[in-house]
């Protein structure tokens, strides 16, 4: 091969040679920005999932547990004025339908509204059938001597009041408390019923009552008291929340299951304009 044709040869070799290693560079550079744009956007995705799941997953979360504390069964833990006290937590008892009236006695312990929580009687009360008529509450206490009867202050319930039971172990000084609170303008619905068909059920003799939710304590406190009415007047679950009591009520002797009022008597119109319980004054 003549020297002119060998020499172009090898310049159109090393010119080939120089092209591949262009193209190859090129494809190189293409290959680790593909890569760089598929870590710039994959950690952009990941980046987004964790501010998606930071905003969901507290909120679901939330709602969980908001759920699973309107259950029934679910036991709320004592604050430190409740274990002062000791009482034992709002408990969320059964929801039982609205106006099961009966004129007859009602063995509570035998009915299925109440705390049941570690196998005690559902007792007292928090819902279920009721007298057709209420307690009244121009007079708010109730002593065990006038043996007022459980199927009206369950009415008293389902109109959205909140009953304070106690039972003859209760001791007399902390029977006073409860009747200075039940003559208290702070507690306009509040009733105070002395439990007359035995004791109260895991040695608590004063327990807090809504309808649906119980609070069983050792002794009166005025902090969990308030903190309960507060809470629990006027419930979302009471059926006829807002309600005054039963018209006649005040006349009709507490013991008295017969008030002469039939099977349906009409409610007298509540002082309450809302049904959204409002705190107490201290």
């Amino acid at each position: 091969m003549p020297k002119s044709s060998k020499g172009k040869h090898d310049t159109r070799r090393a010119n080939r040679d120089r092209r591949q290693r262009i193209e190859e560079m090129r494809k190189q550079q293409r290959a680790s920005e593909r890569r760089k744009n598929f870590l710039f956007i994959g950690s952009a995705i990941v980046v987004a999932l964790i501010l998606i799941g930071a905003a969901i997953i507290p909120a679901y979360l939330h709602d969980r547990s908001k759920n699973a504390k309107e259950k029934a069964g679910f036991q709320a833990a004592p604050t430190a004025a409740e274990k002062a006290a000791g009482c034992l937590g709002v408990h969320n008892d059964p929801i039982s339908p609205a106006g099961q009236h009966t004129t007859a006695a009602i063995n509570y312990a035998k009915e299925k509204y109440g705390d049941t929580l570690g196998g005690t009687a559902p007792i007292p009360p928090t819902g279920g059938r009721h007298n057709p008529v209420s307690l009244g509450d121009t007079n708010r206490f109730y002593p065990l001597s006038q043996k007022p009867r459980p199927e009206r202050a369950v009415h008293n319930l389902e109109h959205g009041y909140i009953v304070a039971w106690y039972d003859s172990k209760l001791p007399a000084s902390e029977v006073t408390k409860l009747q200075a609170m039940a003559k208290s303008g702070s507690f306009s619905r509040l009733l105070v019923v002395g439990w007359t068909q035995g004791d109260l059920p895991a040695n608590k003799h004063v327990v807090l009552t809504s309808w649906g939710r119980t609070e069983r304590c050792g002794t009166v406190s005025d902090t969990v008291v308030r903190k309960f009415y507060a809470d629990h007047l006027n419930a979302q679950v009471a059926p006829e929340r807002g309600l005054g009591p039963i018209t006649g009520a005040d006349t009709c002797a507490p013991a008295t299951l017969n008030c002469g009022e039939g099977n349906s008597p009409s409610p007298m119109p509540s002082a309450v304009t809302s049904a959204t319980a409002t705190a107490p004054a201290h």
